[in-house]
């Protein structure tokens, strides 16, 4: 999954599909260095701004404290330092959380489309998606057969009026609900929208999910099944980076089991309690999963650039486990409450 992919300063984006990396040329910023930039989660989970392919390339990657240590006063506007300050505290770059986070907040956006998925990821994620969507698809076309292969197309029939039949049982789920039709597709549309965040966070986790096994076998293998197997202090530094990534790799796995049976729904009987109930669990549920998943791909993708090849001495394993892997892992655990 190309979660870290660029975009050049000034493009119109197709989407943000990035969860740990955020391009400032979205945002309004009056100063146009800092719009060529890039907020990335560095290995320690803090946000860092990354000038490696701005206009001014010999800054490299500093923290917002540092800004004014490579800008004049006047260069960097109060306006730009609030709307860098709020977007360097948010936990997660994912559409739906930047969606989330900045609505209350007046921050001047260039390209809406940073809070909407690209047209390659909603592809991407058709076979999660009409998982989800499937049982509300056959209540609403009964017998009728489409060749649906892709995302959008799955999101035009669920608020697609027209067909008789189609119309008669949406006029039967508005009554149930006691709201008008024009309501009713609304709320659909927006539970098109839940279901793709379900989709895109749960195709992340399979990814993370992989990469949590592999970083587990590779640090067993450079710490337990080497000259460190004696010391007692090494062998305390992988239990517990393995006890921290097994409990977030299981919490995660709970919480989508838990999100894949409130998403199975029997439409016929579907009612407003229903809807409310729905839509409160998957947008609760988004601040847990962007926080925990954020942070393991980011441990993951600074793994994989250290480690290209999965090799590297026992030492270089343990230093990695202490000083770059460990950091922060125990702010994803809190981020994951245990399911009751």
């Amino acid at each position: 999954m190309n979660a870290d992919s660029e975009h050049r300063s000034g493009e119109i984006l197709d989407g943000h599909d990035s969860i740990t990396s955020l391009p400032l040329s979205a945002f309004n910023l009056e100063n146009s260095t800092l719009r060529s930039a890039t907020l990335r989660k560095n290995i320690a989970l803090d946000t860092v701004i990354d000038f490696t392919n701005s206009l001014r390339q010999d800054i490299g990657l500093i923290t917002q404290k540092e800004l004014m240590l490579h800008f004049d006063r006047d260069d960097v506007g109060d306006a730009d330092k609030k709307t860098l300050s709020s977007l360097t505290s948010l936990p997660s770059f994912d559409c739906y959380t930047l969606k989330a986070a900045l609505a209350p907040l007046k921050i001047k956006v260039l390209d809406e489309n940073i809070f909407s998925l690209s047209s390659n990821m909603k592809t991407t994620l058709f076979p999660l998606m009409s998982r989800i969507t499937r049982p509300l698809i056959q209540y609403l076309y009964s017998d009728q057969k489409f060749g649906v292969s892709d995302t959008e197309t799955l999101l035009k029939l669920i608020k697609d009026t027209e067909p008789l039949k189609v119309r008669h049982r949406l006029e039967i789920m508005a009554q149930n609900m006691s709201v008008s039709l024009p309501k009713l597709i609304e709320n659909l549309e927006e539970f098109g929208e839940l279901f793709l965040s379900v989709s895109f966070f749960e195709r992340i986790n399979i990814e993370a999910s992989s990469k949590i096994d592999q970083l587990i076998l590779w640090a067993e293998d450079g710490v337990s099944n080497s000259n460190l197997r004696n010391d007692p202090s090494a062998q305390s530094q992988f239990s517990q980076v393995e006890r921290r990534l097994g409990y977030i790799k299981t919490n995660l796995h709970s919480r989508f089991d838990n999100l894949g049976r409130i998403t199975q729904i029997d439409w016929e009987e579907f009612g407003a309690s229903d809807f409310k109930t729905i839509k409160r669990e998957i947008l609760s549920q988004q601040a847990n999963l962007a926080t925990a998943l954020c942070g393991i791909m980011v441990k993951a993708f600074e793994w994989e650039k250290q480690f290209p090849s999965a090799g590297g001495s026992p030492q270089q394993c343990l230093e990695f486990l202490s000083e770059d892997l460990n950091v922060g892992l125990d702010n994803l655990t809190r981020a994951l409450p245990e399911i009751e």
